[in-house]
């Protein structure tokens, strides 16, 4: 179980996201590998962890759009209900990345549907399997010490969108991994 409090880690949350380029100073380039990497996280965080990959599952269920998700998706989506998903995607027993993706009510439809029912699976395993998918231009945040993304993603002309806040016991394992080499 974890210790620390992960509610202030959310895809809607009133930070200074930023388009990549508009960050000065950029993120030091072992950030930047996380930040700017355009495949699947998942795909890397299992490779990076040794079979030790686990989603923790923090907690999830429809809630109101919020005024902050206006920008995002537009006023007519960011009324209605939405799919909250809050994890810890964990390596080694210790969290990687705090995550929260919000899926509008009118984006779980046809096979979308799956996307309300990962429980403890990625979210990225499911998205990343489908070649049609498309992500727009990541917004970074940078934190005391660490760094956050969002995007949203399109698929099958339906939307969602997916913060990932990269913790930094994260970049210690990378670190700790180049050094090997």
């Amino acid at each position: 179980m974890t210790v620390k409090n992960y509610s202030s880690y959310r895809a809607d949350a009133d930070l200074p996201w930023r388009r990549a380029g508009q960050h000065w100073p950029r993120p030091p380039p072992v950030w930047q590998q996380c930040l700017l990497a355009p495949g699947s996280l998942t795909h890397r965080l299992q490779a990076l962890s040794d079979g030790t990959f686990k989603v923790e599952v923090l907690d999830e269920g429809w809630v109101h759009g919020s005024s902050r998700s206006i920008a995002i998706f537009g006023k007519r989506k960011a009324t209605q209900i939405m799919w909250s998903r809050r994890v810890l995607l964990c390596g080694h027993g210790q969290p990687w990345v705090a995550a929260h993706s919000l899926i509008p009510c009118s984006s779980v439809q046809g096979s979308l549907r799956q996307l309300v029912r990962l429980r403890d699976r990625p979210l990225g395993g499911f998205l990343f399997r489908h070649p049609q998918l498309h992500r727009d231009e990541p917004e970074l945040v940078r934190l005391s010490d660490h760094w956050g993304r969002r995007s949203v993603f399109h698929l099958q002309g339906k939307s969602l969108l997916v913060a990932e806040f990269f913790l930094p016991e994260l970049i210690a394992q990378i670190q700790r991994q180049q050094h090997r080499k």
